[in-house]
């Protein structure tokens, strides 16, 4: 084998890290393991795992120099991982007389420490090998930011709560600390990526790197983070339907008159078949007074539809349901066609804080004026507006006895929200639903509705599995088929059935949340999970009504509880409170950085590094078997280890015997044991035995014991790490 081939068959052994640049390894390591045990192992166990990736780091370069083979390591590695789960149990089932809390944290000191060892031996071998693996580290440090803070995404600005409680009792918005943060860990895995660099570069580097984080920060600290959330789950935002230009079914403009602002009507019934697979809040709503629903459910409604195109119901033309507010108040404030009667209705005023983009505001039914208000927290609200509300004041009951239009309705108004699809059995259907009535109440509007309210509550299953959505008439679908559905197909079905006993209805959109999963206080917090169609029908002498249609069969889970966290916190940034609350919170919990745990795992690596060194150095003093070759080799070696303690170091480029020479007035042997050495290594026949290389070495030994004071000799052998820098 030439020696080309065998330099490349070599494992690499020149490429390690300078000492500094593994030292900022370490800690950024030590902050990375930090954040991922935080929240599952005690501080015991924390303190463990950092010292353990110290002695990790020292036996991954110590076997690199060495050239230990990488399968060879990775094995060790794997062995380590493996023993970590089988000591951890071990010592859960075995009785060691530590009491049980002792055995506890003994348990989980042993299983995190074994388990970051194996981990930092397997990482450090790779990426010491080839740098390709270098981002195997970079991905351990930013993954344990990610880890720790995931809980802050999808608007959850309550979480991590060591966190944001800390942040926001100080008046910090901990958003902005998680894009420091953020910055912060993807510039420091950078260290990861480094190898040998001086003290001097090593610092420059760690300078720029803060320097770069500190603009970028400045940058972003203001930038508002938008949320990827769908707001189309009633069909409210299809924008691209609107840019296309499409019409709905019949040859209707699928847009409408453009007052929906973007309102898909293509087919309202290609609604998400599932609820989303997220669930975040979409607004804030921030009631001036205390009010709740008659009915248990706070409607917030953006938009109705009333005009038959020939397959649905859309948005009307810019003449009709004057009554509903589509747009945002810019400069003034805007009110409502007066619909709704006063004396039938409380008024109601409200503060709603959008926290993503809607294309209508939302506002708690029936709105009558909507006003523009001053954003008081524009990195987590979109828009803020005030709206004043008619919610209804009276008991159904007390609503029999009218009709539902108004002689005073002009012949057009009437037959709008009159008209239904040209199928003869919504009215037959609707007329056998009511022909049980009591006949006092046979011609009442209100019993006729309630008749076909109860009607299709008890018939009907609630279902997202089904949508009709190919269906000609998808209403007919439903109503006349399988009756399963979600709530679109019920308020279509219920708007015709209405519409054919001569009752005004239309179908209104928006959010419906439920009263009994808030958590009190005078905030409602939406959740976009809480999208909602129902229908509303018109009485004279009250104006239009919520007549919404309760299944009592369904397939779908219960309502998710709210975050009553999250809601305190959004209801308190709504209110200009720049502490979130958090200020005058007794249970706000401090900022616990696990300073003890951090010193433990210091004290804990220091021991191992000192335990490490004295064992690698008593090995290499003690070390005299092999050949002869090797054992002189081992006793030359040796006494440089001696003289490194010392603080005596051959310096860079400088040759065996100039060192010896330069040490001649302290030790005149040392030459001798160099010559003897370097006959040795170049095979001459004439080079010493054995037994005279151990006794120049004893010489080199003594003379250094007479020619130096008593506290340097003890300071050499205290000296764990001067083997570290023999030549």
């Amino acid at each position: 084998m030439n020696a080309r081939a065998a330099i490349a068959q070599e494992p690499l052994r020149h490429e390690v890290e300078s000492l500094p640049v593994l030292f900022a390894k370490w800690l950024v390591y030590g902050a990375a393991v930090v954040l991922y045990l935080l929240p599952l192992a005690t501080e015991q166990a924390i303190g463990a795992s950092i010292g353990a990736l110290a002695v990790g780091m020292l036996l991954a370069r110590f076997a690199h120099t060495r050239a230990l083979r990488l399968p060879v390591t990775l094995v060790l590695a794997g062995l380590c991982v493996l023993l970590a789960f089988v000591a951890g149990q071990w010592l859960l089932d075995t009785s060691t007389g530590f009491g049980s809390r002792l055995t506890l944290i003994l348990s989980d000191a042993v299983f995190f420490s074994l388990l970051s060892l194996g981990m930092i031996v397997a990482l450090r071998s790779l990426s010491m090998r080839a740098r390709v693996f270098s981002v195997l580290e970079v991905a351990f440090v930013v993954g344990a930011v990610a880890y720790t803070f995931v809980g802050h995404r999808n608007h959850m600005i309550h979480r991590p709560r060591f966190l944001s409680d800390w942040a926001w009792s100080n008046g910090w918005d901990p958003q902005m600390l998680l894009q420091a943060f953020g910055v912060v860990a993807v510039l420091a895995s950078l260290v990861m990526l480094l190898r040998v660099q001086s003290v001097f570069k090593l610092i420059l580097s760690a300078l720029t790197l803060l320097l770069v984080a500190a603009l970028f920060f400045l940058y972003a600290k203001d930038v508002r983070i938008d949320q990827d959330v769908d707001t189309n789950g009633l069909g409210l935002t299809d924008q691209e339907q609107k840019d296309k230009g499409d019409k709905g079914r019949g040859g209707q403009d699928g847009d409408g008159d453009g007052n929906g602002g973007g309102v898909n009507q293509d087919n309202p019934y290609n609604t998400p078949s599932s609820a989303p697979d997220i669930v975040v809040p979409v607004a804030i709503a921030v009631f001036h007074d205390d009010y709740e629903p008659k009915g248990g459910l706070y409607y917030f409604r953006q938009q109705v539809l009333s005009r038959y195109n020939g397959h649905h119901l859309v948005v009307a033309g810019s003449d009709t349901d004057q009554d509903v507010i589509t747009e945002f108040p810019q400069n003034e404030t805007l009110s409502a066609e007066p619909v709704q009667v006063m004396d039938a209705h409380l008024q109601v005023p409200t503060s709603m804080f959008l926290l993503v983009d809607h294309p209508q505001p939302l506002a708690l039914t029936n709105s009558v004026s909507v006003s523009p208000l001053e954003n008081p927290n524009p990195r987590h609200f979109v828009s803020a507006y005030g709206v004043v509300s008619y919610t209804l004041s009276m008991d159904y009951d007390r609503l029999l006895g009218r009709r539902s239009i108004p002689d005073s309705w002009a012949p057009e108004k009437k037959a709008h929200y009159l008209e239904l699809p040209d199928d003869p059995r919504y009215k037959a259907l609707s007329d056998i639903i009511v022909r049980d009535l009591d006949p006092r109440f046979a011609q009442d509007d209100v019993m006729k509705a309630f008749a076909i309210k109860r009607y299709l509550e008890k018939q009907g299953f609630y279902t997202r599995k089904e949508n009709h959505e190919d269906a000609v008439d998808p209403a007919a679908d439903f109503l006349f088929g399988s009756m399963r559905g979600y709530c679109v197909h019920f308020a279509h079905a219920a708007t015709f059935l209405f519409r054919s006993q001569g009752i005004a209805a239309r179908v209104a959109l928006g959010y419906a949340v439920d009263n009994q999963y808030r958590t009190g206080g005078s905030t409602v917090m939406i959740l976009n999970d809480r999208a909602h169609a129902w229908p509303e029908i018109f009485i004279e002498g009250v104006g239009w009504i919520t007549f919404d249609i309760y299944p009592e069969q369904s397939d779908e889970p219960p309502g998710r509880i709210v975050d009553q966290d999250l809601e305190s916190v959004l209801g308190e940034l709504a209110r200009n409170d720049k502490t979130a609350g958090k200020a005058a919170d007794p249970d706000s919990k401090p900022l616990e950085i696990p300073w003890r745990a951090i010193w433990l795992g210091f004290l804990v690596a220091l021991a191992a590094f000192l335990a490490l060194a004295y064992l690698i150095k008593a090995f290499r003093r003690l070390m005299r078997f092999g050949s002869a070759f090797k054992v002189q080799r081992r006793i030359f070696v040796a006494t440089l280890d001696g003289l490194g303690d010392l603080g005596f170091i051959r310096e860079e480029g400088e040759t065996r015997e100039r060192y010896a020479r330069r040490l001649q007035d302290l030790s005149p042997s040392l030459a001798g044991l160099t010559d003897a050495h370097l006959a040795w290594a170049f095979g001459s026949a004439s080079r010493p035995d054995l037994e005279q290389t151990r006794a120049l070495s004893r010489k080199v030994r003594e003379e250094l014991a007479k020619n130096l004071p008593l506290w340097r000799r003890v300071a050499g052998w205290i000296n764990p790490v001067g083997w570290w820098f023999t030549r």
